[in-house]
């Protein structure tokens, strides 16, 4: 029986994509706001989501029986994690706006929702070419894309907390719009995360 061809780096793609899939339909839901959409897309982001979490599982269980990964086990294993949490906060954004009950998207959320999405399509060119470090000048790049994503994010984050704490008199979406803003912050520091974790997998590995 042959044995099972299976590629980490193909997966980390696969995870990506999922990623940017996901971001997509968090700045959809932003963009065009309806309340009665709002259930089918947290359950489209979810499903997703649920299959990031199925390419985990098989990843860990074929590292557990891999006599000679392509590259240091825990830097797979840490790489497959930190994807993971990306897709995790994205999934918790759009799941905490229904718990929250946000009836208005506040226009300044597409601005920092942009950096995401953007973050999420570098990450994914990162990825791209992490295959055997055969394009280490792209790999190189995108990671200091994602980094300049997520210090631009910083600058955006600050600016609409600043705004939204001189402007917002109501109490309740003085709360609920300070958790978004951090959720999507964190997502954006998660993509810088597992860049970091790359460029760290090419430094030992060069």
């Amino acid at each position: 029986m042959k044995k099972e061809d299976y590629n980490y780096f193909d997966e980390f793609i696969t995870m990506a994509d999922y990623i940017v899939q996901s971001a997509e339909i968090l700045k959809d839901v932003f963009v065009n706001f309806h309340i009665e959409k709002l259930e089918e897309k947290t359950t489209e982001v979810h499903k997703i989501e649920n299959n990031a979490d199925r390419i985990i599982h098989k990843m860990r269980n074929h590292l557990i029986k891999d006599f000679l990964p392509p590259i240091d086990r825990e830097d797979i294993a840490l790489i497959g994690h930190k994807l993971d949490d990306i897709e995790d906060e994205i999934d918790e954004i759009l799941i905490n706006i229904k718990i929250l009950n946000v009836t208005e998207i506040k226009e300044e959320v597409n601005e920092i929702a942009d950096i995401l999405l953007q973050s999420a399509n570098a990450v994914k060119e990162m990825f791209l070419n992490f295959k055997n470090f055969k394009k280490m000048d792209l790999i190189k790049q995108k990671i200091i894309e994602v980094n300049e994503l997520e210090e631009k994010g910083d600058k955006i984050f600050e600016k609409i907390m600043s705004s939204l704490y001189r402007t917002e008199i109501n109490p309740f979406n003085l709360i609920k719009w300070s958790h978004i803003y951090n959720w999507l912050e964190n997502a954006i520091d998660c993509c810088e995360q597992v860049s970091d974790c790359v460029e760290d997998v090419i430094l030992s590995n060069s």
